[in-house]
């Protein structure tokens, strides 16, 4: 039995439009990438979509970087925003 399982609505669905807002065009192109359907692509896609979306070169360092890097401060925002309230 397939589940099929959409991360980007359960994910980005959970977080305040407020915090999305705070990622950079590139944050959100790298979120959007490793996450829902692009999210069971290889690789090569990924990096083949994120060149198409930024019109910069892509390698698999720089995303596994930069998709460490976004989901750090996604994480930190959320805590912030958590314990202001």
């Amino acid at each position: 039995m397939k589940v099929n399982v959409d991360l980007k609505a359960g994910f980005l669905q959970s977080l305040k439009r407020e915090v999305l807002a705070t990622l950079t065009a590139e944050e959100r192109a790298v979120i959007e990438v490793s996450t829902g359907e692009m999210g069971n692509k290889p690789d090569a896609v990924k990096l083949g979509w994120l060149k198409m979306r930024t019109g910069e070169i892509w390698t698999k360092q720089r995303y596994t970087r930069a998709l460490k890097k976004t989901m750090d401060k996604l994480k930190q925002t959320v805590a912030r925003q958590s314990n202001s309230e």
